[in-house]
């Protein structure tokens, strides 16, 4: 078995820690539910009067006032903006469509007739995004572009000259009208392309068939839709005036044809219809645990203290469609890889990134520890072969000046060339650590690894231990409302004396970086207490199947490895050597719930790094269970 396959059998822990109880729920802005309404009961004709439209969940989008965070904002593209936006978006589902309801508050309506040309930036419009997740092999999902409104322009759907005075809008782009069913109906309380009298409002329907975009909102567990939208105004412009305005304002992102910022998270699932009652609560998709109950970890690049053993952690992998696909909510669709050229081509990649990310809080303080697993550790002036990881996560504080959205700070650490310190800060990290004294952060390489710029000798890898002040995040003191936007991207280059077999590599896990879309919307909650290592529930009994670790650890022969079970059933044990190959394997035994201790004896193995994880078979459900990796050394 090969390094990669061995990495694609690992289960993985996606949540932070094992407590499962949140109190306090925050607050949902980058999230709705779109409630279920009767196939047949709804008619798309502009007008919004079937009895589901009153019974739907709605957003309010005003220009000049903040969105739901993260991802929404307002900008002025020319002109003092003197008629700000106002609309209500409702949403619906039914049979698998998604029926949107628009209603928009203006007094001057329409699209500038100019004299040749598009005329995309002066009109009207709703422009929105719906990510297709149809395609498993493309990740992110890529985006959906859907238009609306009093476009002129050759690839719109449009039977008439839709700048006249009193013409309704076009639909848009003429293939995306076709192929996926988008229908619209449009109602306006004015006259449009006319400003002799001012207007009052315009209301349009609009419905996209889900089917061939890759959602099931029927299924049991329901779905939810990754989506965006941006409503663009021009004010007074018919005729031409100097107090011609464009503005736009949107939710979660500004464009229909890139993913940017954030989406919509619409939530749908069967039974939350339009009769069902009070939607219910759409949970954080990460919960990060306090430590309160350890002592803070000592910033020296090592993840040994306690504290880290008790936390629950997610692994980034290159190339594992099973570990992409056991984050939670849209992370599967957001998250991605990512392999550029190098040195004019792309080269079979021989070692893939994998590491293990882990997370807490204490009081004010956000801890970050990552473990990577790498064995060609190398350090390189070109960003396509960095070694180290890209943290986002949202200023609390800081607003963009022109699109008026939270900034999002970018905390790279990457691996340095010097020999008395392996860490080299870039984006934001140098302010915030040197100038605002808000980080520590090292990057500490583990025992075997020596940093050089061609691969001549197998590495064990490093670690990253970050401690983030999150007061000088924008967060004020006592952690605000403990919402945090998160991103991780791992970063891994290799390099040979052959520069055609070079290569890099990025793969994160919910956002790439600033200018990509769906950071995480991650709760530190004061109520997910860490206890101890293994047991974080309110028994102090178990909640999951975890590796506790080995001790001694180098050992020599023989090692004890300590463990957790959630319920009664049999365990095994597997080791594998650097190159990914099984080495040995252990019928270790039937255990009831609880800890539990065995010992190890590699007398028949060489001295050497190896990786081993466990596995588990419970005896009611016959549910199986596998453990992340761990690294255990032999030294003879």
């Amino acid at each position: 078995m090969t390094y990669t396959q061995r990495q694609c059998f690992r289960m993985l822990a996606v949540v932070l820690t094992a407590a499962t109880v949140l109190q306090a729920q925050p607050k949902r802005t980058d999230a709705i539910w779109a409630r279920s309404a009767p196939a047949g009961s709804l008619t798309v004709d502009g007008k919004m009067t079937e009895a589901a439209w009153s019974k739907a969940e709605s957003l309010y989008v005003e220009y000049g006032k903040a969105g739901g965070i993260p991802g929404s904002g307002y900008t002025a593209e020319t002109g003092v903006i003197k008629d700000p936006v106002k609309a209500w978006v409702k949403f619906l589902v039914s049979d698998n469509q998604l029926y949107l309801g628009v209603t928009v508050q203006d007094s001057s309506i329409g699209g500038a007739n100019l004299t040749s040309g598009d005329n995309f930036g002066a009109a009207d419009a709703i422009i929105f995004n719906v990510r297709d997740k149809s395609k498993p092999d493309v990740r992110p999902s890529p985006s959906t572009e859907f238009l609306w409104g009093w476009i002129r322009a050759t690839w719109m759907n449009a039977e008439t000259n839709v700048t006249t005075v009193g013409a309704l809008p076009a639909t848009g782009p003429k293939d995306r009208y076709s192929k996926l069913r988008y229908e619209t109906a449009t109602t306006v309380k004015g006259t449009t392309n006319d400003d002799a009298k001012a207007d009052t409002s315009y209301t349009v329907e609009m419905r996209v068939n889900l089917d061939s975009l890759g959602y099931a909102t029927g299924s049991t567990p329901g779905d939810i839709i990754m989506f965006n939208m941006a409503i663009r105004d021009v004010d007074w412009y018919f005729p031409v005036q100097d107090w011609v305005t464009f503005s736009r304002v949107w939710i979660q992102g500004p464009w229909a044809n890139v993913a940017e910022k954030n989406h919509l998270r619409i939530h749908t699932r069967p039974d939350v219809t339009i009769s069902s009652g009070a939607v219910p609560t759409i949970k954080p998709e990460v919960t990060i645990a306090d430590g309160k109950n350890f002592a803070s970890p000592a910033i020296d690049g090592k993840l040994t203290d306690d504290v880290w053993k008790a936390v629950k952690g997610f692994d980034i992998t290159w190339g594992n469609d099973t570990v992409r696909n056991s984050y939670p909510s849209t992370g599967p669709f957001r998250s991605g890889q990512y392999q550029p050229e190098v040195n004019g081509g792309k080269a079979n990649i021989v070692d893939p990134a994998d590491a293990t990310v882990k997370m807490f809080f204490k009081a004010d303080t956000l801890y970050v520890g990552i473990d990577v697993r790498d064995r060609i550790v190398q350090f390189s002036n070109s960003f396509d072969r960095w070694d180290g990881v890209i943290l986002t996560i949202v200023d609390r504080a800081k607003i963009e000046e022109n699109d008026h959205y939270p900034v999002t700070r970018e905390l790279t650490v990457q691996v340095d060339s010097a020999k008395d310190n392996a860490t080299r800060l870039q984006g934001y990290f140098p302010t915030l650590r040197d100038s605002l004294k808000g980080a520590r952060v090292v990057l500490g390489l583990n025992a075997g690894t020596v940093v050089d710029t061609i691969g001549v000798k197998a590495d064990a890898g490093y670690q990253i231990e970050m401690a983030l002040t999150l007061t000088q995040l924008g967060y004020p003191a006592g952690r605000g409302d403990g919402i945090a936007f998160l991103g991780l991207d791992l970063l891994d280059g290799d390099s040979f004396v052959n520069a055609t077999n070079s290569y890099g590599t990025r793969t994160w896990w919910f956002r790439e970086n600033v200018g990509s879309d769906g950071p995480a919307f991650c709760y530190m909650d004061p109520a997910a207490v860490l206890t101890s290592v293994g047991r974080n529930d309110a028994t102090g009994m178990a909640t999951e199947f975890s590796l506790l670790g080995n001790y001694p650890n180098p050992f020599n022969p023989s090692t004890s490895v300590r463990f957790a079970m959630p319920e009664a059933g049999t365990v095994a044990l597997t080791v594998y050597d650097m190159l990914g190959r099984s080495v040995a394997n252990v019928n270790v035994g039937s255990f009831g719930a609880g800890e539990h201790a065995f010992q190890y004896n590699a007398s028949g193995l060489s001295s050497g790094v190896y990786f081993y994880q466990l596995r588990m078979t419970g005896s009611a459900a016959h549910r199986a269970y596998s453990t992340p990796f761990a690294k255990m050394t032999l030294v003879k």
